[in-house]
């Protein structure tokens, strides 16, 4: 059932037409100064949904603060209509209580379940966390320690749709990374797949709400150095070489790392205009 609440008031929309207006005949009377007679007009659809339309071009309606245009605009659950300077809350009553209570996981357990859901994405640090909507290509960072979505205007960004919770779900900022937090009732699905509650979110992933797909990405640790590549101790493999030292022109360098692994490179030929090398036993200085 839907209605319209006003103070302790409260106007069923049954199914069908009514009209919003100071004329007593009016199915929701609002005789208050800046009402016209007949004001608004709300129809009730087959499948529950109900659309605002002014019953005269030039009546004033305001929904969530925006002027209401010439097209029938659908109602969502807590939206609010101003008339005359008056606030009505839309209540669609299949809506209501509609935030979820989600059974708690601890940050491993959401870590280890990222891991095995992201799609070949990288688990992220927690800094530089933004999403990018892939509709309008509007950036929007997580500036706190959380990023609202949803479709109350507070909500750091708002997502319309009948499918839309006022407050549908957050990205928040933790030690382990960004975990993302569903409080919804139609759900948040990352990658395709709806979450169960919470997830730890990876670089490029792909967070659907309503209709609406945006992509995340944040920091990503950085690798640990691999110390093999910079070796400490070079030595030199060629052919008379002496242990003093020699031009290395046109032939292949053996470079051995404390570990033991070898790397192999090949210096430019004697004359050629990149810069030689010279290698000692030990050392190799340019």
């Amino acid at each position: 059932m839907a209605l319209l609440e006003l103070g302790g008031r409260r106007f069923t929309l049954p199914q069908g037409e009514v009209l919003l207006g100071a004329d007593p005949t009016c199915a929701i009377p609002l005789a208050v100064p800046g009402v016209l007679p007949k004001h608004a007009k709300l129809k009730s659809l087959p499948d529950g949904q109900v659309v605002i339309t002014k019953a005269v071009p030039e009546a004033d309606v305001l929904i969530n603060g925006v002027r209401l245009g010439a097209e029938p605009t659908p109602l969502l659950h807590g939206d609010k209509v101003e008339v005359g300077g008056q606030e009505l809350t839309f209540v669609d009553e299949r809506r209501s209580g509609s935030t979820q209570y989600v059974q708690a996981m601890s940050l491993p357990q959401a870590m280890e379940r990222a891991k095995a859901e992201a799609k070949g994405g990288k688990v992220t640090v927690n800094t530089g966390g933004r999403v990018v909507s892939l509709t309008d290509g509007r950036e929007y960072a997580v500036a706190g320690t959380s990023l609202v979505f949803g479709r109350d205007a507070s909500c750091d960004v708002v997502v319309a749709g009948k499918d839309v919770s006022r407050r549908h779900a957050e990205i928040m900022q933790t030690p382990k990374g960004y975990l993302i937090v569903d409080s919804s009732t139609n759900g948040t699905s990352v990658n395709d797949t709806r979450i169960e509650g919470q997830r730890l979110l990876a670089r490029a992933d792909v967070i659907t709400i309503g209709e609406e797909k945006f992509r995340f990405y944040a920091d990503t640790a950085a690798a640990p150095p691999n110390p093999d590549f910079f070796p400490s101790i070079l030595r030199a493999h060629t052919r008379g070489i002496g242990s003093r030292g020699a031009d290395f022109c046109g032939r292949d360098v053996a470079l051995r790392s404390d570990s033991g692994r070898q790397f192999m490179a090949s210096r430019p030929l004697r004359g050629h205009p990149e810069p030689r090398w010279r290698a000692s036993l030990g050392a190799a200085v340019r």
